[in-house]
């Protein structure tokens, strides 16, 4: 197996740890079928702070994700896009940070609420994004292996092969072998996001159902080198916040009873 090889296994192995399903606490008063032949849709996405928002653009992919998630899971109930649900509903308000006129996304308003009821949506899909940090660690590794030569005819050493089909019939005092070691460093980039996924009655206004998430997934780079540790790679981008959302959505969703 050539170094290459071993190092993909290496980084392969690593990033299956990092990118495993969240973490996920759930409380919920729904009874089993209580969604079945409801209006449902996904209402917004708010953020409780400047450094946690994630953008517009990425607001966005998380809200389309969760629709997508929504009507997934839920086959006995009608699931509206969020471009159906903003022409029957409207916009929800923005949220701004305090003192500075920057947007974190929406806010969840009783007006809104009553809005949605008054237009047919039993019930609204809410996220609130409670973390959105971003840390860079470095590695350094050594692999240490043998290689063997193919077995050949003819002496190595003072060792006879035996002739005819060498590679069955030499014994493996009749191959060399050498010592390689590669030396790697690699840069990574980890991404945490916790978020909260909460299922609102319009009717009361009152929680239904909540999902807690945690997850927190990287992207790296590596260099390798046979003559000792190679110069460091440089700092990838992290992985962005609707790609790691993307498998959190999933399993909250899952959990949603049908």
């Amino acid at each position: 197996m050539t170094p290459h090889a071993l190092l993909l296994i290496f980084v392969a192995a690593w990033l299956a740890s990092c990118a495993a399903d969240p973490t996920l606490a759930v409380s919920n008063t729904l009874g089993r079928h209580d969604l079945r032949g409801k209006t449902l849709a996904v209402g917004g996405l708010t953020a409780q702070e400047v450094m946690v928002y994630p953008g517009r653009t990425e607001e966005g992919a998380i809200l389309q994700e969760a629709g997508k998630a929504l009507d997934h899971r839920l086959r006995h109930s009608r699931v509206l896009t969020m471009e159906a649900a903003r022409d029957v509903v409207g916009f929800p308000p923005s949220k701004f940070s305090a003192g500075v006129p920057i947007v974190l996304g929406s806010k969840l308003s009783p007006g809104f609420i009553r809005k949605a009821h008054a237009e047919g949506l039993h019930y609204l899909l809410w996220i609130d994004l409670r973390d959105n940090s971003v840390d860079h660690s470095s590695r350094q590794r050594q692999n240490t292996r043998t290689v063997y030569s193919s077995c050949s005819c003819g002496k190595i050493g003072d060792k006879t092969c035996r002739t005819g089909s060498c590679c069955s019939g030499c014994s493996s005092s009749c191959r060399s072998s050498t010592t390689v070691t590669v030396y790697s460093a690699s840069e990574f980039a980890i991404r945490r996001v916790a978020a909260s996924y909460t299922l609102l009655d319009t009717a009361s206004g009152k929680t239904v159902w909540q999902a807690e998430s945690l997850r927190s997934d990287s992207n790296v780079n590596t260099a390798t080198s046979e003559s000792g540790l190679p110069m460091p790679p440089s700092v990838p981008l992290p992985p962005t916040e609707s790609q790691i959302m993307k498998r959190m959505t999933t399993c909250a969703i899952a959990r949603l009873p049908k």
